[in-house]
């Protein structure tokens, strides 16, 4: 019997009401029966069509489709990995797809950060994993894996391209950076295990990427093969540890295309195409057990230096099971088919890894044709009011306040006559200024990022006269190649506001761009300029809540990772939607019927409406004048 890991224990209680009262082994067994009785009616091809999981799409043409259609009646895929497209047509094709398939598909999506992460205007997306490093209660965490499971499974999704478990201890890092949760390795294991085991509890299979580590790269393996050389002693050390740490919990593990030559000195060879890294480390050294994946084939750190057909082939004798993203499934068969011809290949390798296959098919339940019954209101299921509540309250606990040294934060509104705020990298009044406006009589300014010294010195002139300026820096970047958004003339500008009046300086963008702003008194990271980060960022300075953030990762001399100061709230009300308080939008929206049906028949020419529960300000509308005669708003 195939020895599984305790992540299989999960599924056993998730997928099915008979787990509940089978033991673990009894459940295996059955699965393992089951994949071998499979196994014994398929075809030296048919095998091979299992390992294969190629790009989906739902927003291309029928030609797309029907070159799906093909590879399954042909060639006898064992998956799919969507990508972009529309939720319920993509709930559409998988249905088409799966009804075309012999043995059920697996359904995988990336969906780090939600299914926004693939359908950007059709569903919600949580905070990315770096602004998720900040949070101190790893529950809520736990809680976003569960809620992505269920928005997952709603679209036909069993498998997800989830967490991203590299250290990212390298700020010039294109491509991991704000995918990871930081540069503390502890932490990063940590928060991993917390997502993990929420998708694992909502039915749906993780994975850890980007085996054996993709953190410390200053190159994209999307367009070339990163080199890090450092020696095997530190690789374990940093790189392998949260690995290490999560291989009794994550369902999969995908490899990176990284050339690590302390692991495998072979010339251009990444970690996916290398026995070492593969079956050495990660399949004996450290005994997993579950299904072991490359990261996408027609990426160009392998697709540079191997050719089609050739690059699988090393792929799976290095030990992967599955083989993502093949640019021409056919011609990695036949070159497969060589290699065992030449017995460079068994088929006893390819059985068991067709076998562990099939067995997590029968765990996810895939033994029987699965149809999403109901396709209907798919987008409302997944941007339903529960998962933007939880959203809040991650985007909440992140908030880090980096630095108070002149104790502004939480802000005494009583303490201070004039107040003003000044966006950066903004052409509008933002939902930051909008909410700010909501705790005082502010002055609200905008202006470019870049900025003039005539400019610089005539704002300075303008604002230095306010007793406390609220500064934000807007349109941001996530690289150090762009300063993470940051001008020489912003950076000017907030220093020599910062010497003429009480600034408090919040950043919505990268930690890593607070390296520029360490010798401002006053910081708070907000870490995204999402609306409801804005939101909340202002809500948090005036005290509405604790502020418990920490660094995820460090930035310059004086800023480490796991620092954030503490601040307490002032016990004052916030802001928050009806459904945070257990109450019903739709209910209350009533309320602006009743008052314009009060203005039509001239009860009375206007009124306010403030509804607040449980320290929450649900609703706030103004309506119409103070008299008829329409003067005064």
């Amino acid at each position: 019997m195939i020895k599984y890991c305790s992540f299989i224990i999960l599924l056993l209680f998730v997928f099915n009401a008979e787990a509940q009262y089978l033991k673990q082994e009894e459940r295996l067994k059955r699965a393992e029966i089951w994949a071998d009785s499979i196994i014994a009616n398929l075809s030296e091809e048919e095998k091979l069509g299992q390992l294969f999981m190629p790009r989906a799409f739902s927003h291309n043409d029928s030609k797309h489709v029907n070159t799906i259609k093909k590879l399954i009646k042909e060639n006898k895929i064992g998956g799919l990995c969507f990508f972009q497209g529309s939720p319920t047509y993509q709930a559409t094709l998988i249905n088409q797809y799966q009804k075309l398939s012999d043995i059920p598909l697996m359904i995988a999506i990336d969906a780090e950060w939600g299914l926004g992460m693939r359908f950007k205007e059709d569903a919600l997306s949580f905070p990315m994993q770096l602004e998720l490093g900040s949070i101190q209660n790893e529950q809520l965490i736990f809680e976003m894996g569960k809620t992505i499971a269920r928005h997952c499974k709603r679209v036909g999704v069993n498998i997800n391209f989830a967490p991203v478990v590299d250290v990212n201890n390298n700020p010039s890092n294109p491509v991991i950076n704000k995918r990871s949760f930081g540069e503390d390795k502890y932490n990063v294991a940590s928060k991993s295990r917390a997502y993990i085991l929420g998708l694992e509890e909502g039915g749906v299979l993780s994975c850890a990427k980007h085996f054996p580590g993709h953190g410390d790269t200053d190159v994209d393996s999307h367009y070339d093969l990163p080199v890090i050389t450092h020696d095997i002693a530190r690789i374990r050390d940093i790189e392998l540890m949260p690995f290490r740490a999560l291989k009794d919990e994550v369902g999969s593990m995908m490899v990176a295309h990284v050339h690590m030559p302390a692991i495998d000195a072979r010339p251009n060879r990444p970690t996916t195409l290398s026995h070492n890294a593969v079956t050495g480390i990660l399949k004996e050294e450290f005994d997993y057990q579950g299904l072991v994946m490359t990261d996408a084939m027609d990426m160009k750190g392998v697709a540079k230096h191997f050719s089609k057909g050739m690059a699988e082939a090393e792929a799976l004798l290095a030990g992967n099971d599955l083989l993502l993203l093949s640019e021409d499934i056919p011609k990695a068969i036949s070159t497969i088919l060589e290699y065992v011809k030449e017995k460079k290949i068994s088929w006893n390798q390819i059985n068991k890894s067709v076998q562990k296959i099939l067995v997590f098919k029968y765990l996810l339940n895939l033994t029987e044709t699965p149809i999403i019954n109901n396709t209907d209101n798919i987008e409302a299921d997944i941007n339903d009011s529960d998962a933007i509540i939880l959203k809040e309250k991650l985007i909440e606990e992140a908030l880090t306040l980096v630095k108070n040294d002149q104790n502004l934060v939480p802000v005494r509104d009583e303490l201070y006559k004039t107040f003003a705020s000044i966006s950066i990298g903004a052409t509008k009044k933002t939902d930051f200024q909008n909410r700010l406006s909501s705790f005082a009589d502010f002055k609200h300014f905008q202006c470019p990022k870049s900025l003039s010294n005539n400019v610089i010195d005539s704002r300075i002139r303008d604002l230095s006269k306010y007793d406390i300026v609220f500064v934000s820096t807007h349109d941001m970047s996530s690289y150090e190649k762009n300063d993470f958004g940051v001008t020489k003339e912003e950076f000017t500008f907030i220093r020599k506001l910062s010497e003429r009046t009480k600034v408090i300086l919040t950043v919505f963008g990268s930690p890593y761009s607070l390296k520029y702003f360490e010798k401002i008194p006053n910081v708070l990271l907000a870490h995204s300029e999402d609306a409801i980060n804005q939101d909340k960022a202002a809500q948090a300075l005036f005290g509405v809540f604790d502020i418990k953030g920490k660094l995820p990762v460090g930035a310059g001399s004086t800023l480490k990772a796991g620092m954030g100061i503490y601040s307490s709230g002032l016990n004052r009300l916030g802001y928050s939607s009806p459904e945070r308080v257990g109450m019903s939008s739709d209910s209350l929206k009533y309320i602006d019927d009743i008052v314009k049906e009060m203005m039509s028949r001239k009860a009375a020419p206007g009124c306010q409406i403030l509804c607040a529960k449980d320290g929450m300000i649900i609703y706030d509308k103004c309506f119409g004048y103070h008299t008829y005669k329409k003067k005064r708003k």
